[in-house]
């Protein structure tokens, strides 16, 4: 939605102070955070984990249904590697592939909450900042914290589920055109007051011949 917008600048610059590492700050699937284990290390204890920006490894936005990977952002490293590595592993991932409705997000909802070596390195992010989705998605549009707001110009849009009753080019069609129409360059922008100006003109024009038609035709009568 707004391509003159860098990832650098509007994700990963200030990252810390962008993403949240305490899921209770938004959580819909209801984790117990952090874990009591009582062998776990105190990093693995707090809810921020060590608070530092440089040990996120991993932003994911949550919708009303969890975590949501239509757009999500790693660091290379070797948690990471880690993580990638059992994440696809067909022992975890094949094997539950009939109770897992949504498969991968299951997968990793599943080694958040199982697995604390996970969650210290992990960063949430508010889903409008690079995932915003459209009506239809996560309820009728109205949830400001979850659907596109054009006056604040959002990063991003994602057809969440548009396969499923809606209609995902029409969707698609209409973002791509208020794209356009909020990113024109100045000159753009004046051509298209001008015309909208006379258009305006023109229809109230028509109007005032079409009740002066009116006006005869009872005259006449």
């Amino acid at each position: 939605m707004e391509p003159s917008l860098s990832v650098e600048n509007h994700i990963l610059k200030n990252l810390g102070k962008k993403t949240y590492r305490n899921i209770n700050t938004y959580n819909p699937l209801n984790i117990t955070h952090p874990p009591s284990l009582f062998y776990l290390d105190p990093r693995s204890l707090s809810p921020e984990g060590d608070g530092k920006e440089s040990s996120i490894n991993m932003i994911v936005p949550q919708d009303c249904s969890g975590f949501n990977l239509g757009s999500f952002m790693v660091r290379r490293s070797a948690w990471t590697d880690r993580l990638l590595d059992i994440w696809w592993d067909p022992v975890l991932y094949e094997q539950k592939h009939m109770e897992w409705e949504h498969k991968e997000q299951d997968s990793l909802e599943h080694l958040y909450t199982h697995q604390p070596w996970v969650r210290p390195h992990v960063a949430f992010i508010p889903q409008r900042r690079m995932n915003s989705f459209p009506p239809g998605a996560c309820g009728d549009g109205t949830n400001r914290g979850i659907h596109y707001q054009e006056k604040d110009r959002d990063f991003l849009v994602n057809m969440a589920g548009c396969e499923w009753g809606r209609d995902c080019w029409g969707e698609m069609y209409h973002y791509r055109q208020l794209s356009n129409r909020l990113n024109r360059n100045p000159w753009e922008k004046f051509k298209d007051e001008v015309s909208d100006t006379w258009k305006k003109i023109f229809e109230e024009k028509k109007k005032d011949k079409q009740k002066d038609k009116q006006k005869d035709t009872k005259k006449n009568t």
